[in-house]
């Protein structure tokens, strides 16, 4: 096809009906990341509990500065799965609860599977001034609530902003 300008750039197909709805599932790589951490997390966490448990780090003799490398050996080993065993374990639940997430848009309005769908009425700005740059659009409605959807974390986003675009009462303004 050659790019003159009365050549169309699109292939002429005929009109396929508006889709009723759009689902976006949730995209796989910032739940990588989630994971990425709670692995971390609990890898450190189990390394310093099974040293704790070997007693290769003794209590010090004194908690003064002469044995400060004795202290910190036993501190950080004795401690740490304390704090870094939690938060895999939160870290692990919130990359699987993220994966679960679903968000739908249809005639009625949009909103995530499982909770209250925001009605199309009720919308009363679109924000998309981070659109083009970071693939943000968000929905504002009862004058102070946001819902941000962001082309990050959602798959079949262009889908979704051609939808929401088309079904909102609201022009979409970029500031």
């Amino acid at each position: 096809m050659t790019d003159t300008p009365d050549t169309p750039q699109t292939p002429e197909t005929p009109d396929t009906p508006a889709p009723t709805s759009v689902t976006c599932t949730a995209d796989k790589d910032p739940i990588i990341k989630i994971f990425i951490m709670a692995a971390m997390l609990l890898g450190v966490g189990i390394w310093c509990w099974k040293d704790a448990a070997s007693g290769k780090y003794p209590p010090p003799k004194a908690w003064d500065l002469e044995n400060i490398n004795q202290a910190a050996g036993y501190a950080f080993n004795h401690f740490t799965p304390w704090i870094a065993l939690p938060f895999g374990l939160f870290k692990a639940l919130q990359g699987f609860l993220a994966l679960r997430r679903v968000l739908t848009a249809d005639a009625e309005g949009i909103g995530y599977v499982g909770k209250e769908k925001l009605p199309w009425s009720k919308i009363t700005a679109l924000d998309a001034s981070k659109l083009k740059d970071k693939g943000i659009l968000t929905v504002q409605y009862d004058d102070d609530k946001k819902l941000v959807l962001d082309s990050y974390k959602l798959k079949n986003f262009r889908d979704l902003v051609g939808f929401v675009e088309s079904h909102s009462p609201a022009p979409p303004t970029v500031k």
